[in-house]
């Protein structure tokens, strides 16, 4: 299997092994969202009273905001060349990175679960019936995928990419076209925590993947310029997450009592027959590459999350094997969860979004504004976390200070804090957890000592030259 199997993992990839070109990461992040799963984050904010024009300004601008910090993270990859959480050592230690690697594990195996559904939903769609081997043929076909690896994954997502355009340019002409589309923009006004509720929710659903970023951009060469890597996973991203959850808040504003799939299938049917059936096709047989892209993933967090604690030896064995125990366990999951998840969705979102507004504040405060991308790669991967050490206080104080800023703030069907019901249900988490985050681990690293880290990363340097 040499060749066709990848090899690495949690290990740095030689600049000799790296290829691929820009360009392509955009079907790749496009292909991610371009997902029935988009299309119910769009439906919060019009099913709770906002106007299809307030709900597109909430998509786009919570769309907009929560994509800036992932594509910040994408041009982490080409440059370190390694996946990004091991990437978080630098900032929280080794094993101090271990609390936001045990989310990022649970974040992935969250979403493989819901995407399993979607697909084994679909096909049930045009079967009547959701029998659990439908689950079960998507999660086969996803651990194959990821069993392959990174390029394989690329390649199956931009190949489905076309597919999803040609589906999805189909339907919106049907919402635009068979629906009441210009009344559909009188219907409603703007509520304030609806509004905030849809920002919430777009804002989250694009951060969700910033812990994957540099993991699918770490093969690309070092050259490659990090403007172009940004604009390319920024715009494939945005794009698919904007024009998905507006299509879903169109067909929430126009149906809203109606099954949102079944209310898309028909305006696409309306327009050209047979196009709810190709939707229906295009859900499941998409779910192949997004499941095998978070079964991936989680293989990545969990293997980093254990090697701070017992030394890990990469292979392709041990990677193969990870894959296999995570998918055994979406699949009991899958066949666990209740059939009613829209409002467990809603709530999964909201509670990443809480670990990971902190997180992603220092990290890439640390490689933009402390670090500027000068790291000793070599020494992120010991065991006992090198020159950064295993416990990293002022990042995690960091990290703890922007979270419990958050907590009173926290409007969720699990939790709701004080000042949130003050708000009237309002969340504002977001808005209060990057800045505050940023500020701390700013103002803590202001006289750290970057002496013999910089040493080593001179010394590395000149022997490569």
């Amino acid at each position: 299997m040499a060749g066709i199997v990848e090899v690495h993992s949690i290990d740095h990839i030689p600049e000799a092994e790296r290829r691929g070109k820009v360009w392509q990461q955009g079907p790749f992040w496009f292909m991610l969202n371009a997902t029935v799963l988009t299309i119910l984050s769009g439906v919060y904010g019009a099913l709770a009273g906002l106007s299809l024009t307030w709900s597109a300004v909430a998509i786009a601008v919570g769309t907009l905001f929560g994509t800036l910090f992932s594509a910040f993270h994408a041009v982490q990859g080409p440059r370190l060349g390694i996946p990004q959480m091991i990437q978080s050592r630098v900032q929280f230690g080794a094993r101090g990175a271990s609390l936001i690697l045990a989310v990022a594990v649970f974040m992935d195996v969250g979403f493989a679960v819901f995407f399993t559904i979607m697909g084994r939903d679909a096909l049930g769609q045009l079967t009547g019936a959701h029998p659990p081997a439908y689950a079960g043929i998507i999660i086969a076909g996803a651990t194959l995928a990821a069993v392959l690896g990174y390029h394989f994954l690329h390649r199956v997502q931009r190949v489905l990419s076309i597919l999803a355009v040609v589906v999805f340019a189909v339907i919106t002409v049907g919402v635009v076209v068979e629906s009441p589309f210009g009344h559909l923009f009188r219907q409603g006004g703007f509520v304030t925590t609806a509004f905030l509720l849809q920002f919430g929710i777009s804002a989250s659903y694009q951060l969700t993947v910033a812990p994957l970023m540099s993991s699918y951009t770490r093969y690309l060469p070092k050259k490659v310029s990090g403007p172009a890597v940004f604009a390319v996973v920024f715009a494939g991203s945005a794009l698919a997450a904007v024009w998905l959850e507006f299509l879903g808040a169109a067909v929430a504003t126009a149906k809203p009592s109606e099954d949102f799939i079944a209310g898309l299938s028909g305006f696409g049917n309306s327009l050209v027959p047979g196009v709810g059936t190709a939707l229906e096709i295009l859900t499941f047989v998409s779910m192949f590459g997004i499941v095998a892209v978070c079964l991936y993933e989680a293989m990545l967090s969990g293997l980093s999350f254990v090697d701070a604690f017992r030394p890990v030896r990469t292979s392709a064995r041990l990677r193969v094997s990870w894959v296999l125990a995570l998918a055994v366990v979406v699949y009991v999951l899958v066949v666990a969860l209740p059939v009613d998840y829209l409002t467990s969705y809603n709530s999964f979102l909201m509670l990443m979004l809480y670990f990971l507004v902190p997180w992603t504040s220092v990290n890439l405060a640390d490689y933009y504004f402390v670090r500027r991308g000068r790291y000793a790669v070599a020494e992120l991967l010991r065991k006992d976390g090198g020159v950064y050490g295993r416990w990293a206080g002022k990042g995690i104080a960091a990290y703890l200070v922007g979270f419990a800023v958050m907590i009173p703030f926290f409007s969720n069907p699990l939790y709701s804090g004080p000042l949130a019901k003050d708000l009237g249900g309002s969340d504002i988490t977001i808005l209060l957890g990057v800045p505050v985050a940023t500020v701390a681990f700013l103002l803590l690293m202001r006289r750290h000592d970057f002496s013999r880290e910089r040493e080593l990363i001179d010394l590395r340097e000149m022997q490569r030259d």
